[in-house]
């Protein structure tokens, strides 16, 4: 093992970040002789020749990759309703439908339709929703779904049977008065 002047030494967290392997495994490999062996510079520090790594990493690599085909619908059982296309039109949109219970989105890449076909073909929201229904109501992270609530933007939630749940109505009530005062303020 000959060091090049040009040559880094590379740290265990940095080899993990490149190759995307734990320590665990990488130190199974190097006992195995199928990785690069490390050098120590002290009694708790081990460290790898870039070069080597560098050398490994090239000979995993494959030539060519093959192009990822999703996989086939899953086949609809007899009698099952067939869902409407969604397209969403916003990043939450597929979140949310994922919550609603809608499996398959089919993203048309043509054209996109007007927000008031897209609304339509979106799946009917339930009258009182959990946390995580609520959020992708909103399109928001749960975090900032419970700052608002402590802030009092949003409405607090109703418990029914020891669960925690917002009524759409009081959502879309707080969201109208938003608006309201944003076009107050202008």
């Amino acid at each position: 093992m000959r060091v090049e002047p040009k040559d880094r030494f590379l740290r265990l967290k940095e080899i993990r970040q490149r190759i995307g392997l734990s320590h665990s495994t990488i130190y199974r490999m190097m006992k195995d002789g199928t990785f690069p062996p490390s050098l120590s510079l002290g009694a708790r520090t081990s460290v790898w020749l870039e070069s080597e790594v560098e050398a490994w990493i090239s000979t995993r690599q494959p030539e060519e990759r093959e192009a990822w085909t999703p996989p086939p619908p899953p086949a609809r059982r007899v009698g099952e309703k067939k869902l409407p296309l969604l397209v969403p039109n916003e990043e939450g949109a597929e979140a949310a439908a994922r919550i609603a219970g809608v499996v398959g989105l089919v993203i048309p890449t043509d054209d996109a339709p007007s927000d008031q076909d897209i609304a339509l073909r979106f799946p009917d929201w339930p009258e009182l929703m959990r946390q995580g229904t609520a959020t992708a109501y909103l399109d928001l992270s749960e975090s900032a779904f419970i700052r608002e609530v402590y802030r009092g933007t949003l409405p607090n939630p109703v418990v029914l049977g020891g669960r925690r749940s917002w009524s759409r109505q009081e959502l879309e009530a707080s969201i109208a008065r938003l608006l309201m005062r944003k076009q107050l303020a202008r």
